[in-house]
């Protein structure tokens, strides 16, 4: 699509059961850096419930969609968010294994989305496009930078691309329920800016606990180590900056960034097929 098309294009979303293995895989997975994976084991944590909550957010306005095609797609995210969740519980369940307390970590997740449930379901669902743009561009720049993914043990590369692919498949979704039964502009950024805030401070936080409860962590090194690598050369979290910054354009759309060749690259490397399988929800 180029940058100035708004309208949805229907995408193919495969349903897959995931099929993971991390017994193998060094404590520090990620360049072999504390920070690093701390960082991204955080972030992990946050997925299982946060996966739960986007579905709970788009399946409440399900029956209001008038675009048949656009409640198979949500089916089919319904069921891609649900195996990603349990995906990452049997990744959050090897990092306690291997000796960090994510229990406070959890409840202070479980805290946040329970005072999310207070809100409206459209403040809800917009809540849950903000995030879901934060883990489309995360999984863009894993599916199209290969030097970034080579930094991952070989254990967890499988998991994360894998995620990556489902979460660009299904990018759109959310954000095309929004749009139908909502479509508020103001409501959309303005939410993004609180989330932006939010969520990065609160993933932060869980670092923190995660790096102050490991005596091997490496404490301000690592993290002066893990900042460069963020914010500096490579810089992954600069790069993300632009494409974050496209949400704010009134005429966005997730898939204005076309993402469809490191897609099927992915899927190539990973062996996945494109196969559509029907959901439960959808052929009852």
């Amino acid at each position: 699509m180029s940058a100035t098309t708004t309208a949805r294009t229907p995408r193919t979303i495969p349903v897959r059961k995931g099929s993971f293995s991390f017994d193998e895989a060094p404590t520090y997975w990620c360049d072999g850096e504390p920070s690093l994976t701390h960082l991204l084991n955080a972030l992990s944590v946050s997925f299982p419930d946060g996966e739960r909550m986007f579905m709970e957010a788009v399946a409440h306005f399900r029956k209001d969609l008038k675009d048949p095609a656009l409640r198979k797609e949500v089916a089919h995210f319904l069921a891609q968010e649900a195996e990603h969740a349990k995906a990452h519980e049997a990744f959050n369940a090897w990092v306690a294994w291997r000796g960090f307390d994510l229990e406070p970590l959890y409840a202070s997740v479980r805290e946040r989305i329970a005072l999310g449930k207070k809100a409206s379901p459209h403040f809800r669902l917009a809540v849950t496009c903000a995030l879901e743009h934060f883990t489309a561009i995360m999984a863009e720049q894993l599916l199209q930078e290969p030097d970034l993914l080579a930094r991952f043990a070989p254990e967890m590369q499988k998991l994360w691309l894998w995620h990556a692919v489902e979460e660009t498949e299904h990018k759109a979704v959310a954000f095309d329920v929004y749009q139908e039964v909502d479509g508020s502009y103001a409501r959309r950024v303005l939410v993004m800016m609180l989330i932006t805030v939010r969520f990065t401070t609160h993933v932060a936080w869980m670092k923190r606990q995660l790096m102050k409860k490991d005596p091997r962590s490496g404490g301000f090194l690592s993290n002066v180590r893990g900042a460069w690598t963020l914010w500096g050369n490579p810089g992954w979290f600069r790069k993300l900056v632009p494409a974050y910054l496209d949400y704010y354009r009134r005429d966005f759309h997730p898939w204005d960034r076309d993402t469809e060749a490191a897609l099927e690259r992915a899927r190539e490397k990973l062996g996945l097929d494109r196969a559509v399988s029907t959901p439960k929800d959808e052929a009852a």
